[in-house]
């Protein structure tokens, strides 16, 4: 099995990035702007103008949600951003707007500049008002599951906070949690959401995802304030896993190769045959000649005991300063405000 010692760690560029250092255009605050975000694409996904709405103001890599101009390759300046949003729709070619995506994309270019209280949401409001179910995931259930088997693999590459390791190895062992946690929950496979403990019967849907993970923003501040990187790590993991679930990231949060979407992996794109091998084909594999794939890992039950009683002392770590206030964040039985923060 592959380590850490040959691989190198890369700064993947991406929203938690972004999120870091909001544009100056924005007004709102990271932990705020992630709890609506992450609610939003669990109403409408990723493919439609409101999810190009906040995809535009917050990179400016996409064409503009009302007008379609394209990307100015810089995210817009508040002038910008209201311009966009009163501007004159580009629409289909009959004129419609399926789904209200324009305007929805207005609400969300105004409440982000500061100029709309309301949240650009479809449930919300004082009388908590359920108006949609929510958009489907973006990967069929076989996909989802093919990529929870990896980060199962990934959780043994990693070593053990506090063991001799790479710089930035011990918030790998996070990021290998958090998504072994997300997807154990999105395949039905764990009773409760990872990040507030939501319960759903059966396999929650994206917008019951979308509940549990709209906290987690507010989480990575809490843990590197208080300098734990597992815990940065984990949930760090977990919005880029629900981001991939929901359409908005393409690369899934861990690759075959049981790497981290934040590793450097030179076959992470390459053809992989060793699916229908059920074996890993090393050498004659153009994506397994440098790395075992998921079927080379020889995961006996040895080495997969000593991975779950590492996720097992991680759970019940003794709580410290940095604990109580995730625990704050995650308690699912007490209010949030906009910013996902327990009350």
């Amino acid at each position: 099995m592959a380590t850490l010692s040959g691989r190198r760690i890369v700064r993947v560029v991406g929203l938690i990035q972004v999120l870091d250092d909001v544009p100056e255009g924005i007004v709102q605050r990271p932990g705020r702007i992630w709890n609506v975000l992450a609610r939003s694409l669990g109403e409408q996904g990723a493919g439609g103008r409101t999810a190009l709405a906040w995809r535009w103001a917050l990179t400016g890599s996409c064409p503009s949600p009302v007008t379609l101009s394209p990307p100015a390759g810089r995210p817009p300046d508040r002038g910008e951003i209201l311009a966009e949003a009163s501007a004159a729709a580009e629409l289909a070619g009959d004129g419609s707007d399926p789904g209200g995506q324009v305007m929805h994309a207005r609400f969300v270019l105004q409440w982000l500049a500061g100029e709309l209280d309301a949240l650009p949401l479809w449930n919300a409001g004082p009388q908590d008002l359920h108006v949609t179910d929510g958009a489907r995931f973006a990967h069929a259930r076989a996909e989802i599951e093919n990529v929870y088997s990896w980060a199962l693999a990934a959780r043994l590459r990693y070593p053990w906070p506090g063991e001799p390791a790479p710089a930035g190895a011990w918030l790998g062992f996070g990021w290998a949690f958090g998504a072994v946690q997300l997807l154990a929950w999105a395949c039905g496979e764990a009773g409760e959401g990872p990040v507030s403990g939501t319960r759903v019967a059966g396999r929650p849907s994206l917008y019951q995802v979308s509940l549990d993970v709209c906290r987690a923003m507010t989480g990575i501040l809490h843990a590197r304030e208080d300098g734990q990187p597992t815990g940065a790590g984990r949930l760090e993991a977990i919005m880029g896993t629900f981001l991939w679930l929901a359409g908005w990231n393409q690369l899934p949060p861990v690759d075959r190769h049981g790497h981290g979407a934040f590793e450097d992996c030179p076959e992470r794109e390459a053809p992989c045959g060793c699916d229908a091998a059920a074996s890993c084909l090393r050498g004659e594999c153009a994506a397994c000649w440098r790395v075992a794939c998921v079927h080379g890992f020889g995961m006996d039950d040895s080495t997969a005991a000593e991975a779950d009683a590492r996720l097992g002392l991680l759970e019940r770590q003794p709580a410290g300063g940095g604990k109580a206030r995730m625990d704050g964040v995650q308690s699912p039985g007490r209010p949030l405000d906009q910013d996902g923060v327990s009350e």
